[in-house]
């Protein structure tokens, strides 16, 4: 029968003539050189180099508090130039170290508490209403590369809509004509079809390509296009419609920015980088930074910036920091006895995406189980081609992006995305939402085929925030996202579960015919199944948080007392200090969260450079 006529290679298939046991000999001790020459070769060029120090000099000229995915971009435009003296001071260690990081399947589904920063929200009086003590976990990459190392891997720039409106409060040189050169600037474009488009490029070292399922992409694409939604480029000019599945992987790995950026600048000598240094506070003297305090090996130290403390340490940590060194709300600053250098409304803004999942089974055997994934053929695939199983991002394979207000084409921004993937989350233990999807009676963990829609609110209206209230580096703050609190929220979502279910009910899914699990959630028992009360209800207890957090350190014009960072992302009020990362966004750019972290580190890293290239000819002229 066509395609069941697997054979194997094994020894008794390959005809050889009969060796001496000399020659036998030769060929093992060629052979053992050879690997040993190669490991040499390897361990020398891609090695840690110089930069990873044990010893830090007194001073630098930029001292960069957190390698993560905006730190490792600054890391490396920052220290191109060798006269200039880079530091970077991370809280975790090499990326690495995380088992099977790089096999992008793989590193979808594992967690590791080592290299997360394991930060919990506060108990949710809208929201994770089924979860213990009604908490959730938010993971934030403790680990060079940051958050790299544990998201999707999905490349999503985000509405121009949005950027739009950054630059209309306040946020002058954030409009879309304005950042699409620093997005070109770091992608590298493997997509043939999209090579030619003026929003893409290739050269950059972030490497895009098309992590579409052989089967399941085109029934959705083709199920899309049945209920009127256009096929799109979703990192062109109109996001809006359905779109495949843009990923960071490179020859079948997760790219990360340690290995995009990081990695590649090892070798400077101006570049120095301290693992498992905590953060203290920023070094504040007469309304300047000119130092960072940390704690390594159980002892405290300090370094001195002659140029630029850069805060970099993600939407949690970078408040935190920002509040431990006095820049923040004054009664909370008060309250912890910390002597106040700038009133600021720091972690005032926190804004997080939600997602909602829905499981559907279906007769065709395109699921990706741990099983199929990790057999012999899938494993030596990989190893062989860098493609199949072990190569998708979670079984990820296209997206729907909605406008759910149906705005002018000139405002048209997505606010909500259903991502198709080939798992059902019961087959994968380590996955956040296989207990809820247990609960919620979608999980039949005797179904072995089916598919899982990711309803993800992309542009939510509820805010939330975060405090100290110690200042102890190492007590986790109070983060309070206050998901769902407001309505549109809920209807949003619902609207795209609603869409979702129409999605599988397409003559192209026919196909593969999707069954809807008739299973109710009995905390939602009183409500008529599925009706918009039940499905708000379901929502309120199950659906988990993206960790696509931003607003912490809110970008903002001179005479917006709700922002904390101006246009060039300096902190109001001090000098010598910019918060790069993704506490500064304004809100969500409708999208996730890499590609536009990595083009704001781009473009932070011209402005700085241009910065002190202007001092440096005012000094010349004196």
């Amino acid at each position: 029968m066509p395609g069941n006529d697997v054979r194997f290679i094994t020894a008794a298939n390959i005809h050889h003539p009969v060796r001496t046991s000399r020659g036998t000999i030769a060929w093992w001790i060629l052979l053992g050189l050879f690997v040993g020459l190669f490991g040499i070769v390897y361990v020398h060029t891609v090695g840690v180099g110089y930069a990873i120090v044990e010893h830090i000099n007194g001073t630098y000229d930029f001292v960069i508090i957190g390698g993560g995915t905006a730190g490792s971009v600054l890391a490396n435009r920052l220290s191109e130039d060798p006269g200039i003296k880079v530091l970077v001071l991370e809280a975790g260690g090499e990326e690495d170290r995380i088992p099977n990081v790089d096999i992008p399947l793989l590193s979808s589904f594992l967690r590791y508490k080592e290299f997360d920063w394991n930060y919990f929200t506060e108990p949710q009086s809208k929201s994770f209403l089924g979860f213990k003590d009604k908490k959730c976990h938010l993971h934030q990459g403790r680990v060079i590369g940051g958050s790299s190392t544990l998201n999707r891997m999905l490349y999503l720039r985000g509405s121009p809509a949005v950027y739009n409106d950054w630059a209309e409060n306040g946020g002058f040189g954030w409009s879309y004509k304005d950042v699409i050169p620093y997005f070109l600037k770091s992608e590298d474009l493997q997509i043939d079809d999209l090579k030619l488009s003026a929003y893409h490029s290739t050269g950059g070292p972030l490497t895009v390509t098309d992590g579409s399922h052989p089967q399941l992409t085109s029934i959705m694409q083709t199920g899309a296009a049945q209920l009127g939604y256009k096929y799109t480029d979703c990192n062109g000019k109109d996001p809006v419609g359905f779109c495949k599945n843009h990923v960071t992987i490179n020859r079948g790995e997760r790219l990360h920015t340690a290995a995009a950026y990081i990695r590649p600048s090892m070798k400077r000598k101006n570049l120095h980088i301290a693992l498992y240094s905590h953060v203290i506070k920023i070094l504040i003297s007469n309304g300047k930074a000119v130092g960072v305090e940390y704690l390594r090996n159980g002892r405290k130290a300090t370094v001195g910036a002659t140029r630029e403390v850069i805060l970099s340490a993600g939407p949690i940590s970078s408040p935190q920091i920002l509040i431990m060194s006095g820049i923040g709300p004054e009664k909370q600053l008060l309250d912890l006895k910390i002597p106040p250098k700038a009133i600021l409304p720091v972690g005032e803004k926190l804004q997080d995406q939600i997602i909602f999942p829905l499981t559907f089974h279906m007769n065709e055997t395109y699921t990706i189980t741990p099983a199929r994934s990790t057999s012999i053929i899938n494993r030596l695939k990989y190893k062989l081609t860098a493609k199949g199983m072990l190569a998708s991002n979670g079984g990820i394979l296209g997206h729907l992006l909605l406008d759910t207000t149906n705005s002018s084409s000139a405002n048209k921004q997505a606010d909500i995305m259903i991502i198709m993937a080939a798992i059902l989350s019961q087959h994968w233990e380590s996955s956040e939402t296989t207990e809820r999807m247990m609960q919620n009676g979608q999980g039949n963990g005797k179904v072995t085929e089916g598919f899982t829609l990711y309803i993800q609110l992309l542009s939510p209206a509820s805010r939330g925030n975060m405090s100290i209230t110690s200042t102890n580096p190492f007590d986790q703050p109070i983060i309070d996202p206050q998901y769902l609190t407001e309505e549109q929220d809920i209807k949003a979502i619902i609207y795209g579960i609603r869409t979702g279910i129409k999605l599988t009910k397409t003559k192209a899914f026919k196909k593969i015919i999707p069954r809807f699990p008739p299973y109710l959630y009995k905390k939602c028992s009183g409500h008529k199944p599925n009706s918009d009360a039940y499905f708000e209800c379901v929502i309120r207890y199950t659906a988990i948080p993206a960790s696509n957090i931003v607003g912490t350190n809110k970008m903002g014009g001179n005479n917006d007392n709700t922002s904390v960072v101006d246009h060039q992302l300096r902190v109001k009020g001090i000098d010598k200090l910019r918060v790069v990362d993704s506490s500064v966004m304004p809100s969500h750019v409708s999208g996730d969260q890499y590609a536009p972290i990595v083009m704001m580190a781009e473009k932070a890293s011209d402005i700085i450079k241009s910065t002190f290239r202007k001092t440096y000819k005012k000094n010349r002229l004196r």
